[in-house]
């Protein structure tokens, strides 16, 4: 038994919790409806990165997968802005930054220009 309890706080210190903000009409692909603001924490494996986050609650929010994941000419960040920390990310490669416990990922309709 004690070896099961082991392996539990293990798992436990392999996870961490981080925010997650949803803004806008994205709320929509959350399974959200109304004006109130869509903030949950989401649990996700230690070392993963901003990207892992993102591919995690696009298996959890099928909306929000096939919008955001399936049109492979379709860059992600032209779906939705990603802001990690206050700071908004402008490429792909920033999408790899390894989050933290207690980090913060706002999710932003994308910008539209003409």
């Amino acid at each position: 038994m004690k070896s099961g309890v082991a392996r539990a706080r293990v798992m436990n210190k392999a996870t961490i919790k981080v925010s997650v903000e949803v803004m806008s009409w994205l709320k929509e692909d959350f399974e959200h409806e109304g004006w109130d603001r869509l903030v949950f924490d989401q649990e996700i494996t230690g070392n993963s990165s901003i990207m892992d986050l993102l591919q995690q609650l696009a298996k959890k929010y099928p909306r929000f997968n096939q919008k955001a994941f399936i049109d492979s000419k379709r860059n992600l960040l032209d779906y939705s802005a990603v802001v990690f920390n206050g700071t908004f990310l402008s490429s792909l490669q920033n999408l790899g930054v390894e989050l933290k416990e207690g980090d913060n990922v706002k999710l932003t309709p994308g910008f539209y220009g003409g």
